[in-house]
């Protein structure tokens, strides 16, 4: 069962807005931050006061309201954004990311990536990953018509506001930040980004989870990966790494703090499955059908006809990455559970 465990916070998500920061103890705080998309209305920074500093993790979408109001929850603990001492993020996306830079030049603070995700970025951030002319080789790839390109290529522009920001520390699987009087160990989970990170509070027994797992949302894979990698098959092999956190507090990257991690583990891999179960029942029928054609005969909630844009691409893409997974074989290792 999960259960959400601040219904103030889901109500305002659900009502298209963000919820007031929230004292968890302990020196814990969550603070809702805005995010200019009607899909999404925020995200969640988190916020650890302590005697060494403050400690941020996701410090969230480059705007000055979500600077301010992570400044705000500073002040009324009787310190400034100058004692910021670290900033971890848990992947480059800019809701997660974003405001890292102007914090760090505020305060001086350290800032933590995994060594993945810092590769990961590199890529994201150059010229080459939002040029026009390269995306419209992989529409050429995917056997796009040609009138639908103009379209593609704006909504993919529109979502590329990644910022380029070197960390100053580099994690890798296992190891264990330090963050005042917290231990949070370092859990690779690759997937949703190839060095997306979730942090784990053993003495606690809380989990921060970014956008690998959230309480109703499925997060997208394949967001920004390393050449070789299979998004799909490290998102599910991920998720099972969670397991031994089945009934610990997760504090996700949107939405709302919830308890029943296992239940819901298990929501997110039957959604990723489904598809791939779609892909594999046609895979004698289509063949080395182009990806364009894959993507007209799957299910899509909204409908084929009215995928457009964004959401249009993300289709493709998925498309293309189920695809492969069965291909590969890959998927077998879970298809054969069914």
């Amino acid at each position: 069962m999960i259960t959400t465990l601040n219904p103030a916070h889901r109500e305002a998500w659900d009502a298209g807005k963000v919820g007031e920061p929230e004292d968890l103890g302990d020196g814990l705080w969550s603070i809702p931050l805005a995010l200019p998309s009607e899909r999404l209305p925020g995200s969640y920074s988190y916020l650890i006061d302590s005697a060494d500093g403050i400690h941020v993790i996701d410090p969230g979408w480059p705007s000055d309201a979500n600077l301010t109001r992570i400044t705000d929850v500073i002040t009324s603990l009787g310190k400034t954004v100058g004692d910021v001492a670290t900033i971890v993020a848990t992947h480059h996306h800019p809701d997660h990311l974003g405001l890292a830079d102007r914090l760090r030049a505020a305060s001086g603070a350290r800032l933590v990536l995994s060594q993945t995700e810092h590769r990961v970025l590199e890529i994201a951030a150059s010229p080459d990953a939002s040029d026009a002319d390269t995306y419209r080789t992989v529409l050429a790839r995917w056997d796009v018509p040609v009138e639908r390109h103009d379209e593609l290529i704006a909504s993919v522009a529109e979502h590329s506001l990644i910022h380029y920001v070197a960390p100053d520390d580099e994690v890798s699987d296992g190891d264990v930040l330090t963050l005042g009087g917290r231990q949070l160990r370092v859990i690779a989970t690759p997937g949703h980004t190839s060095g997306h990170i979730c942090l784990a509070d053993d003495a606690r027994r809380m989990i921060f989870t970014g956008d690998h797992v959230l309480p109703r949302i499925h997060s997208a894979a394949g967001l920004g990966i390393l050449e070789g990698d299979e998004p799909l098959a490290d998102l599910l092999a991920s998720l099972e790494k969670l397991a031994e956190f089945d009934d610990w507090h997760v504090l996700p990257g949107h939405e709302f703090r919830f308890t029943g991690l296992g239940v819901r583990l298990a929501q997110v891999a039957e959604h990723h499955l489904r598809r791939t179960r779609a892909v594999a029942a046609l895979a004698d029928e289509l063949g080395d059908a182009s990806v364009w054609e894959w993507s007209r005969h799957l299910p899509w909630s909204a409908g084929w006809e009215r995928l457009e844009g964004f959401t249009l691409h993300s289709a493709l893409r998925q498309t293309e990455m189920h695809r492969d997974l069965v291909r590969s074989g890959l998927a077998q290792r879970w298809l054969s559970r069914d």
